[in-house]
Parts: structure tokens; C-alpha cells; sequence
């Protein structure tokens, strides 16, 4: 990753809520940040552009997160996702790890859990 200076995080969630509030998490750190309502929003937007990191919802309408997980495999981004979910079920976990996520993060999340993963993903 880049450890001497900000990520580019892209944040795909159907709740307006989790993008506002990652995103200002994510500014406050000096982090740049953009946003997708869904999966479709998405991946135009990282066909467009690079992103360190990005924060994938997995139930969303349209195209959902395990479906454009699997897409950035297959295109082989070097972004790294962490899937954020409400339903932390074991199958969904298993298959989000099976398509190269980095990390699963359970809603509703905490700050230090959010740190810790960028902290990580910053000493790689």
C-alpha cells in the first residue's frame, strides 16, 4: 500500500447513512474518498479509476457485493475490499474471503475496528 500518504477508498452501500458517515471517517484521516450507491454505480466507477481500498456493501439492489467481489477478481484489481455486512452470516463470510477480500466487518462498526483495518492495509 502507500504508507506515506493517503488511500483512495471507494465506499459502495445502498444506505446513505454508512456512505456519509465512512466517508467523513475517511476525510478526517486525509484519506480521499468517493462514493456508489450499488454495485452497477460501482463498477463503472472503478472501471474509470484506481482505488486502494474499497468498502463493499454485500446486500445491495441490483448488483450485489459477493457478484462485484467476484468481478474485481476477475479483472484482477489491486484493490483491496473489505466487506461490510448487517447479516454476518459464516456461508457469506467464507465466499467473500474465497473471492480475495480482505477483510469482513460486521454493522454496526466501530471507529477503532475501521483504524485498525486502514492501519493494515497502510503497512502492506
Amino acid at each position: 500500500m502507500k504508507p506515506e500518504s493517503s488511500l483512495k477508498i471507494l465506499i459502495v452501500d445502498d444506505e446513505t447513512v454508512v456512505r456519509d458517515t465512512l466517508t467523513a471517517m475517511m476525510k478526517h484521516f486525509g484519506h480521499a474518498t468517493d462514493c456508489a450507491p450499488d454495485g452497477l454505480c460501482a463498477q463503472e466507477i472503478m472501471q474509470q479509476n484506481e482505488y486502494d481500498v474499497v468498502f463493499l456493501d454485500i446486500r445491495m439492489p441490483g448488483l450485489d457485493g459477493i457478484t462485484l467481489l467476484k468481478w474485481c477478481q476477475e479483472e484482477d484489481l489491486s484493490s483491496q475490499v473489505i466487506i461490510m455486512t448487517g447479516h454476518g452470516e459464516e456461508k457469506t463470510r467464507e465466499e467473500a474471503l474465497q473471492y480475495g477480500a480482505f477483510a469482513f466487518l460486521n454493522k454496526p462498526f466501530k471507529l477503532n475496528e475501521i483504524n485498525e483495518l486502514i492501519s493494515q492495509l497502510k503497512d502492506q
